[in-house]
């Protein structure tokens, strides 16, 4: 598939390589410019050199769970925070159960299906619709 003729750029933050490539190939092929990051010094120092338009990150890292991953994305966006798709292997604690619901973002399931992963990342980044108004 040709390049998003948008530019728009998406960070994959997985610790597991497999998942992560995963994820890179599949929104590679739907045209997204991917950038990805295995630790959290791999995602400080993209977010220093670039500004996305969604993430996709592990809940459950090492080193850098799905709250403070959240903080550190929004101090590092300064306003302008992407909308996240978070990931994980199996189920997740009530704090984390508190934390999606106050914001919202979607959790997909590892092991990631593309197709549901692809079309996630649409209904986040779609334009939002027009609203006709009809002149009198």
């Amino acid at each position: 598939m040709s390049p998003d003729p948008t530019g728009r750029r998406i960070l994959v933050v997985d610790d597991d390589e497999r998942e992560r490539a995963g994820a890179a190939k599949a929104l590679g092929e739907a045209g997204y410019v991917v950038d990805s990051a295995a630790t959290k010094a791999d995602v400080v120092t993209l977010l220093a050199t670039h500004n996305y338009d969604l993430v996709l990150a592990d809940l459950t890292m090492p080193g850098i769970n799905g709250p403070a991953f959240y903080q550190m994305l929004k101090e590092a966006c300064r306003g302008t925070t992407p909308p996240v798709i978070f990931s994980l292997q199996r189920g997740y604690t009530p704090e984390y159960a508190n934390f999606l619901m106050r914001l919202a973002a979607p959790v997909l399931m590892k092991p990631l299906p593309a197709a549901d992963l692809r079309q996630a990342v649409e209904r986040l980044l779609r334009p939002p619709r027009a609203t006709s108004s009809l002149a009198s």
